[in-house]
């Protein structure tokens, strides 16, 4: 059992999506996809201390399209691993989020993903393999890819994952609009209108060379179609250099791989001078491997 003035300090990466492929729709609504996804260095900032038994506090600064208490989705995945344990015990979670909102980089299912990590640590008791895959289902679809803490091969809905160790790190410009997208929405929109995908290489070699050739979201149209801002950013990063644009995700977030971290701060600094009203641009990497800890307070 944790100790009562225990605290746990957390870094909760973002994700990109280097492929995303939807194979079809399942019979239970959802989309079956196939995709390659990295955690990158963009982070929430999470705050987990113990509290009494039936005892759930959650707050949130940094976004005002993040809400705390009942609804932020670390209270529910605070309850999925009492549940699932059969613990009784309680939490106090504090979210500083800094990754965008609506951008299809995966903020809130990694900051979901992390609260079950800092529970296990502190309570002594792992989800089984099982558990982690429900996850998906009952709190966020992408916790299973952050449960991995590395790059995968994520299948399904997102419970299927497959561990890959990269070749390389690579380095990346991450631009948001500064609007937010709803997945749902861009699902809907791609599914109601006729689309012709053109085929595309799949990523084999996890460097430069092999990510960047064989780039691919199925939701790249849909996503332009409903938000004029993101074509903004693809042809702003056209016009600053870079080789190699991509949605990620859902959106709205649009992002630039470079072969180096000088082209990557080259392409953002570009970019920046080009830059509209409430666009946020970051350079970031790829991690091989993510520790989530970075201090126990």
């Amino acid at each position: 059992m944790p100790r009562d003035n225990e605290t746990l300090s957390l870094l909760a990466p973002a994700k990109v999506n280097f492929s995303l492929e939807i194979l079809g729709k399942r019979p239970d609504g959802y989309h079956e996809l196939k995709m390659l996804m990295a955690p990158i260095s963009l982070y929430d900032e999470i705050d987990i201390s113990p509290l009494p038994v039936n005892s759930l506090e959650v707050f949130s600064e940094g976004s005002e399209y993040v809400c705390s208490g009942e609804e932020n989705i670390c209270h529910r995945a605070a309850s999925f691993y009492f549940e699932e344990t059969g613990i009784s015990g309680g939490a106090k979670i504090e979210v500083r989020k800094n990754i965008p909102v609506g951008a299809g980089l995966g903020g809130g299912s990694s900051d979901a993903a992390a609260t079950i990590m800092a529970l296990e640590r502190l309570y002594g008791r792992k989800l089984s393999e099982d558990s982690r895959k429900k996850a998906a289902f009952k709190v966020g679809a992408d916790l299973p890819f952050f449960f991995a803490k590395g790059w995968a091969l994520v299948e399904g809905i997102g419970e299927k994952v497959t561990p890959i160790t990269p070749d390389d790190t690579l380095w990346l410009v991450v631009a948001h609009p500064g609007v937010f997208l709803s997945t749902a929405a861009v699902f809907s929109h791609r599914t109601n209108v006729l689309t012709t995908t053109s085929l595309v290489p799949t990523i084999m070699q996890f460097n430069f060379r092999g990510v960047s050739e064989g780039v691919r979201n199925d939701l790249q149209e849909a996503a332009l179609a409903i938000e004029p801002a993101i074509g903004e950013l693809f042809s702003a990063f056209e016009n600053s250099g870079s080789k190699v644009t991509f949605l990620t995700g859902s959106g709205s977030a649009v992002v630039s791989l470079s072969p180096s971290r000088k082209e990557a701060e080259r392409v953002a600094q570009n970019l920046s001078a080009v830059a509209k009203t409430g666009w946020r641009i970051e350079v970031a990497h790829t991690l091989g491997e993510v520790s989530l800890f970075f201090g126990v307070k």
